[in-house]
């Protein structure tokens, strides 16, 4: 608008205006101030180092004092003992070889030894002295061509592409170069394939799991699948890891993941809509993410209800942690009603802050945020109701992380098969290792048919 345009504007008019300019502004400078510490952003998207949310405890840097230190321990039998023994004597050259000693001292040095293993199989035919008929020897179960890789080659094949995020490319390098097996790309991905269709029963013991458990940790993250956007979901707890990809982030791809449908224990997840819309189980919020968001409004604006909300959530949290360690399973009826009056006085002084314009339905994120805690007080006190449940969903987005590493490594995935069985590999490994199982001999068992569970109790090595 011009110089002579807003001359002939009234008063009134004119200061609309500069209300709308000035809102357009704050919300401007505050989308600048964001960053992963204060919102959802995540933290690939930040410009410059967001500052930590961790209160300074005033102890330096490094090991305290009177701190005990672990070195590195030693948890099995060395493969080999080479003894020291003095030849001659070091003073007068007597020789002393024969002579009885004690061990003063050890050391170990821990290498590794690599290389492949070929075998062949040579297959004979007998003639019987007495009916005279051949008999043919069987060739091992497994040994089926001319030449095939073994269950070791294709574990690591697969863990390499699928766990440690190594490219096809340079998964094919590494097996030359290292292990001395050449391999084309097409079989590295063939072994995927041949993984994921094996790995079938164990997957079905894990959502199986997951479903009877008490708590279930549910989010969701955005990937490339043949250059477009597809979403991962993963349903998980402290024991067992269930990741499938969907092209859809809603309800059909959470569907589709299939844990949450029959769940009937406590959810907790980001407040994402969709998990509301299971109404067989109760539901819990994740108040890291709510504690990043209030840091935001304290960041950006001078109200007063956003810091008040972070101590109440954290002083909560810490009562309920020294509630856990003296073996205590619930607040005190005092610290009910102090957390309660504490939340509404807040929520009150939030409401004061933001009050609600008449005649306009735009509320801005902080009345959203604000309005977040009026409608979901429950759900946001719910790990202080009951124990078991945590205090964030910090579980599933351990999950869900390796995701994020493999599109940074490969870009996306190339097929919707690709994607897939990376949900399914990353759920048997992501399982095996909360079991405190070794990935390898989780899909190398497998491969081989000797594991067919990586749940604790039934995880078989032959």
């Amino acid at each position: 608008m011009r110089r002579e345009e807003l001359e002939k504007l009234e008063k009134a008019e004119l200061i609309e205006i500069i209300l709308a300019l000035n809102a357009r502004l704050i919300a401007i400078e505050t989308q600048l101030h964001m960053t992963s510490s204060n919102s959802s952003k995540p933290p690939s998207s930040d410009m410059w180092k967001p500052k930590s949310q961790r209160e300074k405890s005033g102890k330096k840097a490094g090991g305290q004092q009177g701190h005990k230190g672990h070195g590195l321990k030693i948890e099995r039998e060395p493969d080999e003992v080479i003894e020291l023994r003095a030849e001659v004597c070091g003073h007068c050259g007597e020789a002393i070889s024969e002579e009885e000693s004690e061990v003063i001292e050890v050391r170990y040095k821990i290498d590794v030894e690599i290389k492949s293993v070929l075998t062949k199989y040579e297959q004979h035919k007998v003639a019987c002295r007495n009916c005279e008929k051949i008999t043919t020897s069987e060739f091992p179960e497994g040994v089926k061509s001319r030449i095939q890789y073994g269950e070791g080659v294709r574990a690591v094949s697969v863990l390499f592409t699928n766990y440690a995020m190594v490219s096809y490319d340079k998964t094919q390098k590494i097996m030359a170069d290292v292990f001395g097996v050449p391999l084309s790309v097409g079989t590295i991905v063939n072994h995927t394939r041949e993984f994921a269709k094996k790995c079938k029963p164990v997957l079905q013991e894990i959502a199986e799991k997951l479903k009877a458990s008490p708590v279930l940790n549910c989010d969701e993250t955005g990937t490339r699948v043949n250059g477009e956007k597809q979403w991962i979901h993963t349903a998980s707890n402290a024991e067992a890891t269930y990741n499938t990809v969907h092209p859809k982030r809603g309800k059909e791809g959470t569907d589709d993941n299939g844990v949450l449908k029959d769940f009937t224990g406590t959810v907790v997840h980001d407040c994402w809509k969709t998990y509301f819309k299971y109404t067989n189980c109760v539901h819990s919020l994740c108040n890291a993410h709510l504690l990043r968001e209030l840091q935001g409004v304290i960041d950006n604006t001078e109200q007063v209800w956003a810091g008040q909300m972070q101590g109440l959530l954290r002083e909560m949290k810490g009562v309920v942690e020294s509630y856990k360690a003296n073996d205590i399973n619930e607040l005190s009826e005092y610290y009910n009603k102090k957390f309660a009056d504490d939340y509404a006085r807040i929520v009150e002084l939030g409401e004061q802050e933001n009050p609600l314009q008449e005649g306009t339905k735009k509320r801005g994120k902080i009345r959203c945020l604000l309005d977040r805690f009026v409608t979901y007080q429950a759900e946001i006190c719910r790990f202080a109701e009951d124990f078991g449940v945590p205090f964030d969903n910090n579980q599933a987005e351990r999950d869900i992380r390796n995701a994020k590493v493999k599109q940074k490594v490969s870009g996306g995935f190339r097929s919707d098969e690709g994607a897939k069985n990376f949900g399914k590999i990353s759920s048997v490994v992501g399982t095996a290792l909360k079991q405190g199982k070794s990935a390898f001999e989780a899909v190398s068992g497998i491969v081989s048919g000797k594991v067919t569970s990586v749940l604790k109790k039934d995880f078989v090595t032959e």
